[in-house]
């Protein structure tokens, strides 16, 4: 072999190392884990190769699916998402190392449908999505993205002969937050909470250490939960054109509460109630505040063999207010309207500019000139109708005709959409928004058919028993062999 033969193979040989070390030096954060049709990826100025399952994906990556490919890809903190056809998708850079989590990716072109992992629930900014028209924070959920061009998108809502309908579950949303509060739903699913975040039926609401969360309901009911509060949503229907069938039941559980009724008090009182550790109170069109001492309830005459006698009840009727004042229990006091007690044995009317103590549940509640003072100021947390909450909460924008822009729905959970006009938009389960091409971002007041009933299957749906049976676009083989022409 000549000593130019040599050079040029040494000169390639360290060409192709070159390419190893520039590939070697890209972090994996992910890999394939299905695939149909043509999908690429390319890093750099790296020439694209083909994808398939088990291939690994990292950072700075871009991704491509043909007009008749997708692919659902995971990343290493379990996120999964199905890039439909015709998407263009960059892992900008995803980090997983505890303390460290973060996941910023970028849709160019096409959409995904998306289940988020363990860096969603890191923190409210930790995972988010770019566009050219909005950018989309995700709190660990399921949603679907979709960049819509010219008429694509109101041709395949048009096709699905389907009627949009306003299928929201969100009850409530985070008018207010300081601090940290978290939400754990029926599932028992625990997810962070952040200003603007939804609520729903059956959560249990808890604020953190020197917070207040301010909670504002679909009727203008509002709630302030000072610090180390826990409080749950066990029902909430608003019906405005059928108040016999509103119906509002919260549970307080601890720490301290300031209320404001809504409409369902107004119109229907009777179905607005808050059960206590020590009483069960009803609504007459009011604000009140609740503070727990300890534990917000007295056990120990759970004990007493008295409890249920006589005696005990002449006992517990003239209990003297200091001594019920001690220990554990429960304060209440009226800044508007009425409550009214329902307790073992009776009820109390407590009216504006009146407070009492519960002791617990076996005793009779005692009015008192005020709550101590060092629960009068309720750790700072402001009374709910001193906060300004924006109208725009709970509206939904209607239209026929599906606009080229960013359509974002959400499956489960929450996600907030940033418009490039400086909006935002919290959605939670069952609701939308739209950011058309201006960069105007709105709220939709329902869920487009075109993505409700999407063909192109959610990365929960591709399991391996599936991947044999999934054939969306019939003959493969023509799409790859028109995929190679452009190539060449």
């Amino acid at each position: 072999m000549d000593r130019k033969t040599q050079f040029y193979r040494g000169l390639m040989i360290a060409g192709l190392l070159l390419i190893n070390s520039s590939a070697i030096a890209a972090t994996q954060v992910g890999e394939v884990s299905f695939a149909r049709g043509v999908i690429t990826g390319q890093l750099g100025n790296e020439p694209p190769r083909i994808l398939g399952k088990g291939l690994p994906l990292h950072n700075g990556e871009t991704l491509n699916t043909s007009s008749r490919g997708f692919a659902v890809i995971k990343l290493d903190d379990g996120s999964r998402m199905t890039l439909r056809p015709n998407t263009t998708f960059k892992i900008v850079n995803v980090d997983s190392r505890k303390g460290s989590e973060n996941a910023f990716m970028s849709l160019l072109r096409g959409g995904f449908r998306a289940i988020t992992g363990a860096i969603s629930k890191a923190s409210a900014d930790a995972f988010r999505v770019s566009t050219s028209v909005a950018t989309i924070g995700i709190r660990g959920t399921e949603f679907d993205a979709r960049l819509c061009e010219g008429a694509e998108c109101d041709k395949e809502n048009r096709a699905t002969g389907k009627k949009a309908q306003n299928e929201s579950r969100v009850v409530g949303r985070v008018a207010l937050l300081r601090g940290v509060g978290s939400a754990t739903g029926a599932d028992e699913k625990s997810r962070p909470i952040t200003t603007g975040a939804a609520v729903y039926e059956r959560d249990e609401l808890t604020t953190g250490i020197k917070s207040f969360a301010v909670i504002a309901f679909n009727d203008k009911s509002r709630i302030t939960m000072s610090a180390g509060t826990v409080f749950r949503i066990e029902e909430h229907q608003y019906k405005p054109e059928q108040p016999d069938e509103n119906n509002a039941f919260f549970s307080f559980v601890r720490g301290g509460l300031r209320l404001v009724t809504g409409l369902i008090g107004k119109l229907n009182q009777k179905s607005f109630r808050i059960g206590t550790p020590t009483a069960t109170i009803g609504i007459r069109g009011t604000g009140f505040d609740l503070a727990c001492e300890n534990d917000c309830v007295d056990t120990t005459a759970r004990f007493n063999p008295l409890r249920d006698t006589a005696i005990s009840a002449l006992f517990n009727y003239f209990l003297r207010p200091a001594y019920a004042q001690t220990g554990s229990g429960m304060y209440a006091r009226v800044w508007d309207g009425a409550i009214e007690f329902q307790f073992q044995g009776g009820k109390l009317l407590l009216e504006n500019g009146k407070a009492a103590f519960l002791r617990n549940g076996f005793t009779r509640p005692v009015i008192i000139p005020d709550f101590p003072v060092h629960l009068r100021q309720m750790g700072g947390a402001p009374r709910p109708d001193g906060v300004e909450v924006n109208d725009d909460l709970f509206g939904g924008v209607d239209q026929e005709e599906m606009k080229p822009g960013l359509y974002v729905n959400v499956r489960d959970g929450d996600v907030a959409v940033l418009g490039n006009d400086g909006n935002t938009i919290n959605l939670g389960k069952g609701e939308a928004s739209l950011s058309v091409l201006d960069g105007a971002t709105v709220r939709l007041s329902f869920v487009p058919p075109f993505q409700k009933f999407d063909k192109i299957p959610n990365p929960a749906q591709v399991t391996p028993k599936m991947q044999q049976m999934i054939d969306l676009f019939g003959d493969k083989g023509q799409e790859k062999q028109e995929f190679e022409c452009r190539l060449q």
